[in-house]
């Protein structure tokens, strides 16, 4: 049974020394319980981007244009990202659950905030925060669920946080297309979201804990070695934390990796944000057919993400995985881009993004388990940190190549822009080849100073 460390007994930091915090490493079933309770905050967190479902009802009713709501689009998602740079070194510093706490609190305060919303201003007002706070956040949620995944479960763990961010988009969507031909307004859909946040929070705000400083700074290969380990008295009083970034940023292979894998992200942001639009204009379809095209990347992606992660996890190896399901994924792009006209009949396109959004996800969970251990083999301290350098580059990335996307689109078509996303595929696979090793399953080191644990059963 877990306990809560000694820790200082004043403040809000106290409280969640004493109640929030494990001082043993969790295993079993409670450990499993820790990552799902960090899906529901990534559900809640994610609420920022439930736009798409609402945005017909705003336009007419908030009087803004889709022009007016590109450039918001383009403003916040760039704020969010620089926010992100604070939130990681927050939660290396602070602990991951008091920062995921406090953002889900406001995140449901704008959530509601939203009801009161009159007219664009007030709409980017609201919005935009919800898109800062949403920055904040994730750099402590990558670190608490690296925190709670041996490198034998990081691959299945990271699946199960990125199933988080996906089920969000899926909801605010799938919740609106069943209400509001029963309540009609988009106020409705934001009482029906605001009471699902509140009832995903709770469990959240009882349940999810922190490893204890110490603890955190383990490098755990299996439950069995971080069972074996409890944490000291003394809180982690080190300036790693506070020197995050410039550790991250002095190596060029960190880099290297963040830009490599938003660059291949950029097949996913086109479809997620411009896939319907694309299918239409290039292809004339109607919209219902361009919404089911887009929906089965999305369905494969998100039925791929956990079985990815436990693919990677069974055969311990991350970047080969990754390299190998790339040029796949790079192959079929660039045979679509090839045959991209005349234009392919609905059921061709919908396998297209069947098989593309499988390869995908495929490819991507690995990586982040393969950041993650890399980020390890840095520091242990840095592990937010390095989650929120990545969210700033891909959140930077959405800002400018949502405009580029459209002017390349409006001047040269839909293929050109199509060949982008190739190119950044095969930068993705460079920058892996880039960075030596990372080929073979490694052990993982035990940092010094970790007391062994007296009884390191159940939690």
């Amino acid at each position: 049974m877990a306990t809560a460390v000694n820790a200082p007994s004043g403040g809000i930091r106290g409280y969640f020394a004493r109640n929030r915090t494990l001082d043993v490493y969790p295993t079993g079933f409670y450990r499993w319980w820790m990552l799902i309770l960090a899906v529901m905050a990534t559900i809640v967190l994610f609420y920022e981007f439930g736009l798409s479902a609402l945005l017909p009802l705003w336009l007419p009713g908030l009087h803004f244009t889709p022009e007016q709501f590109g450039w918001f689009l383009t403003g916040a998602v760039f704020l969010s990202g620089i926010s992100a740079m604070f939130g990681g070194p927050l939660a290396d510093r602070h602990g991951r659950v008091v920062v995921i706490d406090s953002c889900i609190v406001v995140m449901i305060l704008l959530t509601f905030a939203n009801l009161l919303m009159f007219n664009f201003w007030s709409f980017v007002l609201i919005r935009g925060s919800m898109n800062l706070v949403a920055g904040l956040a994730w750099g402590a949620l990558g670190g608490l669920t690296r925190d709670m995944s041996p490198r034998t479960g990081r691959g299945a763990a990271f699946g199960l946080l990125t199933l988080g961010a996906v089920a969000c988009l899926w909801l605010w969507n799938y919740v609106p297309a069943l209400t509001l031909p029963l309540f009609h307004t988009w106020q409705s859909q934001i009482v029906i979201m605001g009471a699902l946040a509140i009832g995903l929070f709770m469990p959240v705000l009882f349940g999810l804990k922190d490893l204890a400083p110490e603890l955190r700074l383990m490098v755990v290969d299996s439950e069995t070695t971080g069972a074996a380990y409890e944490s000291g008295e003394v809180p982690l009083e080190s300036g790693e934390a506070a020197a995050g970034f410039g550790q991250l940023l002095s190596h060029w292979e960190s880099w290297v990796l963040v830009i490599g894998v938003v660059a291949f992200l950029t097949t996913a942001i086109t479809i997620q944000n411009f896939g319907p639009l694309m299918f239409t204009q290039a292809y004339h379809y109607s919209p219902a057919v361009a919404d089911r095209v887009t929906a089965r990347f999305w369905f494969i992606n998100l039925v791929m993400l956990v079985p990815a992660g436990l693919f990677s996890d069974w055969l311990r190896v991350r970047k080969p995985i990754t390299i190998v399901l790339s040029l796949v994924g790079v192959g079929l792009l660039f045979w679509w881009v090839k045959n991209f006209f005349p234009p392919l009949p609905p059921a061709e396109t919908g396998l297209i993004a069947l098989v593309l959004g499988g390869v995908l996800a495929s490819a991507y969970i690995p990586w982040c388990a393969y950041f993650s251990e890399f980020l390890e083999d840095l520091s242990p301290a840095i592990q937010a940190t390095g989650w929120s350098f990545f969210q700033m580059v891909y959140r930077t990335w959405i800002a400018f190549s949502a405009p580029l996307l459209l002017w390349v689109a409006a001047h040269y078509g839909w293929q050109s822009w199509m060949w982008v996303t190739v190119g950044g595929g095969a930068l993705f696979i460079v920058s892996n080849l880039a960075v030596r090793g990372h080929w073979r399953p490694a052990g993982a080191p035990v940092v010094t100073g970790m007391q062994p644990a007296h009884a390191a059963g159940g939690r």
